[in-house]
């Protein structure tokens, strides 16, 4: 069925940003959470949506109170108990293109009241945001599990005495390929892949109209690009299609240590104070690091590591790598169940088979 958004939904606007200092309410903007407040000013269940800025549509779902800014939207549902049905279904509703304005687009409250979207019909909202809701509870926990353990690997390196140049511990690989050097189906690491989870996006070659990097053994990747936005990726494990890489990446084989050691030294506070020290470039946001430089910042010497810190490093970055791959997998379920049961062609408790 489809439906007008502003008969089941209710829009109203995020107020200045919070008073500085301590606290533990999340701040959500445009792009989601940006820090956190001592108080809030929306309490959940609530969508917080994008409201300006090139992350204008971005639809987040929160269940605790929360300070939500000015760049964003509060979105209710008007039944209270739908409201995580209707998370996932604003995420359908392609909002970033009803925004307005080329400079800085921005959405405003009328023009998404007045969007057609379809939705499940209403017997079975609560279901399905509940169903849809334990796929990203596993999700978040998986999440959860991964911080704790990269937090335990770099804490396991912090100690270490005697840093070494970065080129001691580890060299540059990859090799270039051309558009039409690829597979028909290849397993892309972009920036974009980094920031949605840190999982290589399946894509068809023919979308890619750049030069990428092929990645042919586990590998570290660093972002040269604006390093006050740290991108460090382990790549403990590579997928069966072809992986390429963002030329943007460097791409890092370790020497003598393994891929989770590797990336636990470039994640020392230190070393990312020195990246942002070596930037070249006019703008903040286009600030690279030459690679010629990047490999010679002071990093812990991870080859001390005593055999039995090299196992557990080792183990937890396998754990990490095998919790992004569930969730991958869990979004990929969650999104593939949703478009079927909008279009009614499954309903929550139909038997199967």
């Amino acid at each position: 069925m489809r439906v007008r958004l502003g008969d089941h939904l209710d829009f109203g606007n995020g107020s200045g940003p919070p008073e500085r200092g301590s606290g533990h309410v999340p701040v959500y903007g445009a792009n989601g959470p940006i820090g956190f407040a001592a108080r809030a000013n929306a309490s959940g269940p609530l969508i917080v949506i994008g409201r300006v800025g090139s992350y204008c549509g971005t639809v987040r779902y929160c269940d605790s109170d929360v300070w939500v800014t000015d760049n964003a939207f509060v979105c209710r549902a008007k039944d209270p108990d739908e409201t995580r049905y209707w998370y996932y279904a604003l995420r359908s509703c392609r909002l970033n293109e009803h925004r307005s304005g080329s400079g800085q687009p921005l959405l405003n409250q009328r023009v998404l009241r007045d969007v057609v979207a379809r939705v499940a019909a209403a017997d079975q909202r609560r279901q399905i945001g509940g169903l849809l809701g334990a796929f990203d509870d596993k999700i978040a926990a998986n999440r959860r599990v991964i911080d704790a353990a990269e937090a335990l690997m770099v804490a396991m390196v912090e100690p270490l005495d005697g840093d070494v140049p970065l080129g001691e511990v580890a060299s540059r690989a990859g090799v270039a390929l051309r558009p039409g050097e690829f597979d028909d189906g290849v397993a892309h690491f972009s920036f974009a892949a980094f920031d949605d989870g840190a999982w290589p996006q399946r894509v068809d070659s023919a979308s890619i109209r750049s030069a990428k990097v092929h990645l042919s053994a586990p590998c570290v990747l660093v972002s040269k690009l604006n390093p006050r936005t740290p991108r460090i990726w382990d790549v403990a494990g590579l997928p069966a299609e072809m992986a390429v890489a963002s030329a943007e990446f460097v791409v890092l084989r370790p020497l003598g240590v393994g891929t989770s050691a590797l990336w636990s030294a470039l994640r020392q506070r230190g070393v990312s104070q020195a990246l942002q020290q070596k930037v070249a470039g006019t703008s903040q946001s286009r600030q690279r690091i030459r690679q010629d430089e990047l490999m010679e910042v002071a990093v812990r010497d991870v080859r001390r590591l005593s055999d039995d810190n090299a196992r557990t490093t080792a183990d937890l970055g396998a754990l990490c790598h095998a919790r992004r791959g569930e969730s991958a997998t869990l979004a990929r379920v969650r999104d593939d169940v949703l478009a079927l049961l909008t279009a009614g062609k499954i309903r929550v408790g139909d038997p199967i088979g």
